[in-house]
């Protein structure tokens, strides 16, 4: 009897100890996501063109950093964000950021080709 009480009060220790610091990863208790819609992954765009995304911001995320090529491009509040990038074959990331540029886990992705 002794036993059950005591696994039941660690699970229940365990639990109050993830609700009050959060469990999982910082964006999905934040509740921040992002995504690009456009362009599509494997789009052939003309420069410049015009970067496209959904960006629900949950309490600690404030902009985005927008990346091209693994380097960033601009950290940015606009959307539509106005892309001007030598043409050919590039990655572009999207990220979800703090007011502070602390990146947060919420990314979107993808590629497109520039003429």
């Amino acid at each position: 009897m002794i036993i059950r009480k005591t696994g039941a009060l660690v699970a229940g220790m365990a639990l109050a100890t993830m609700s009050l610091f959060g469990a999982g990863t910082a964006w999905s208790a934040d509740k921040t996501s992002v995504k690009i819609v456009s362009p599509k992954s494997g789009a052939v765009v003309h420069d410049p063109f015009m970067l496209r995304y959904i960006y629900h911001k949950g309490p600690r995320a404030n902009h985005v950093h927008v990346y091209v090529d693994g380097t960033l491009y601009k950290p940015t509040h606009a959307n539509p964000v106005r892309m001007d990038i030598p043409k050919g074959k590039h990655v572009i990331v999207v990220k979800a950021a703090t007011r502070h540029h602390h990146l947060l886990g919420p990314k979107s992705q993808v590629t497109v080709t520039v003429k």
